[in-house]
């Protein structure tokens, strides 16, 4: 009877531990949770339409919350296309269980994307400094995010941003930047670039850096 339990016990033990490895390296493939992120998305912002083809679930150990992750969304704004290589969505366990899903973080993850693409996006935003600057000022160049969204019962509370961008080329007044390249990292309220590398007014930049609130 004993060895009976102790087979039973280690195969359960190792049905469970396969189960959770698989879900952590391969996923679960569903189309459950399509219309839910779909519908998340848009409700933050009308003017986004948002397809989603496949959806995995998968576990995150190091916060023991499942969380679903899809490749290629189509994500369009005002018929503009947001080149999207990755979305993931963590979800809150607890809630998952009690059948009322809630997301707490989203992460997008960009392809290389032109800045005259962006410039079809950022025109549709409310007026601002940025989006001046980035309509008039900024003449050529490409960029990759990384964009985190924390939400607080599935409200976006808070984001970060970092990524790159290279040949970027800027024209503002007596400041003519070309074939620059840096990384940049952009909270709510701060941000800072760093390895900036171009000609400023044609003096060559190797490594520079700027913090910014």
């Amino acid at each position: 009877m004993k060895k009976i339990f102790l087979s039973l016990t280690l195969f359960l033990f190792l049905t469970f531990t396969t189960l959770v490895g698989y879900l952590v390296l391969f996923g679960y493939e569903t189309d459950k949770f399509n219309n839910f992120l779909e519908n998340k998305i848009k409700s933050s912002e009308k003017r986004i339409t948002v397809n989603i083809d496949k959806i995995k679930v998968k576990i995150n150990l190091r916060s023991l919350n499942f969380f679903i992750t899809t490749s290629e969304p189509n994500i369009e704004y005002r018929g503009n296309k947001i080149d999207i290589k990755k979305m993931d969505a963590n979800i809150k366990l607890n809630s998952l269980l009690s059948g009322k899903p809630q997301i707490d973080k989203i992460n997008l993850v960009t392809n290389e994307i032109n800045i005259e693409e962006i410039k079809k996006v950022v025109k549709y935003l409310k007026p601002s400094n940025f989006k001046k600057f980035l309509l008039n000022d900024v003449k050529e160049g490409k960029i990759t995010s990384n964009v985190d969204l924390f939400l607080i019962n599935n409200e976006i509370e808070n984001y970060e941003i970092n990524g790159y961008t290279k040949n970027l080329f800027i024209n503002k007044g007596k400041i003519n930047l070309r074939e620059a390249s840096f990384i940049y990292f952009i909270k709510k309220n701060s941000g800072e670039i760093d390895n900036l590398r171009g000609f400023l007014n044609g003096l060559q930049i190797n490594s520079g850096s700027i913090k910014f609130d």
